[in-house]
């Protein structure tokens, strides 16, 4: 027997709560760090997923791209898509490894080399703004659980 929605009989009771469920929680951290990042960022007109490419090629140098998208827990079409972005800014350098064609090898350019120092030293202070909420002990454990949340077991 089909009951229109207004017949349906009432859902029972439910502890269930969204705002007390994992997605909804880091979802809205989310949100409120993207802001701080932003804010700290300005004009430099960065994502996040580029600022980490950017401070992870000042540290390697010149590195793979599959490697880079390893470091930075981005996929191979993610990270190929944030390389291209970056060297249309002229940021980043592209080239084919002369020991595997399949390969590319990604480095900084001088501008990118100037904006990813800039982007080492803002970086304590975004993650300082965004955790500002916390103690230090708090600060520590989650970023230790999220550190172990995200590595995936």
């Amino acid at each position: 027997m089909n009951r229109s929605p207004a017949e349906a009989p009432e859902a029972a009771p439910s502890d269930y709560r969204l705002d007390r469920q994992i997605g909804f929680l880091l979802r809205r951290a989310h949100q409120y760090a993207s802001e701080v990042f932003q804010a700290k960022i300005g004009a430099r007109n960065l994502t996040p997923q580029q600022f980490s490419v950017l401070v992870t090629l000042l540290e390697q140098r010149e590195i793979a791209q599959t490697k880079l998208g390893d470091l930075v827990a981005m996929d191979p079409a993610t990270v190929l898509g944030v390389v291209q972005r970056l060297a249309q800014r002229g940021l980043v350098a592209v080239r084919t490894d002369p020991a595997d064609g399949r390969r590319r090898l990604v480095q900084l350019t001088h501008d990118g080399h100037e904006l990813a120092r800039e982007l080492v030293a803002i970086g304590p202070e975004i993650s300082n703004e965004t955790l500002a909420g916390l103690s230090e002990k708090e600060q520590r454990e989650l970023l230790r659980l999220l550190d172990r949340l995200g590595r995936k077991g």
